[in-house]
């Protein structure tokens, strides 16, 4: 049963209930396609409707909730088609990103490398959870780099969307993907952003065709 739940450092009732229910759709504890009432929301939150009706149109305006018309809101459901196209864009917008990167310090090729090893080591007590939020602190690091302010925000925005993906296709290749963090961030180290952009594309691909292989099995996705 969900209970009501106070977010750390919301600043508002609406980020109170953006917070919690973005977490949910994130994690899949509220599954594509299900029902959001507000009145649920309400109670799970601690808020009243006002605040979540503002909360369920700026997650419908980041498309991971959509509304029906004499039914309400509901989680967008999946489909290989939407996987397929956020992958597509991924590529194009983080691959150019790295091409366009500044040189990166020692210190911060350091601190991305200590990051991959606490992957390494969330990876092997199954905590799904703090993977999949390293593994996101991995990437938009790399992606920080850019003098661009819009292209870090873009891809923070289809990164929400793909991990509902990875999360219910339990994409996690540790040692492959693995092997493939380190050698983007080689290249970077060394300057080499062409190289570095190469094997992220290649990285995303094959993330991309294993989730694609994942949910052809599931009844989560049509």
């Amino acid at each position: 049963m969900t209970t009501t739940t106070r977010i750390e450092g919301a600043s508002s009732l609406v980020d109170q209930v953006l917070t919690l229910t973005r977490r949910r759709i994130l994690s899949g504890e509220y599954a594509p396609g299900s029902r959001l009432p507000v009145h649920m929301l309400a109670g799970e939150s601690g808020a009243s409707l006002i605040p979540v009706r503002e909360a369920l149109r700026i997650l419908e305006a980041e498309r991971l909730v959509e509304s029906i018309p004499n039914r309400g809101a509901r989680v967008t459901p999946l489909s290989l088609d939407d996987m397929e196209d956020l992958y597509s864009v991924r590529i194009l917008l983080e691959t150019e990103t790295l091409r366009q990167a500044r040189p990166f310090e020692p210190d911060e090729v350091a601190a991305l490398t200590e990051l991959l090893e606490r992957m390494r080591a969330a990876v092997s007590v199954d905590d799904i959870d703090l993977v999949m939020a390293l593994h996101r602190q991995y990437h938009l690091a790399l992606y920080s780099r850019t003098d661009s302010s819009w292209m870090p925000y873009i891809i923070d925005i289809l990164w929400k969307h793909t991990e509902r993906y990875q999360r219910l296709a339990l994409v996690f290749r540790l040692d492959g993907a693995d092997l493939e963090h380190r050698s983007v961030l080689e290249a970077l180290a060394r300057g080499d952003n062409e190289r570095a952009a190469d094997d992220l594309k290649s990285h995303l691909e094959t993330t991309a065709r294993l989730v694609r292989k994942a949910h052809q099995r599931s009844a989560s996705i049509t």
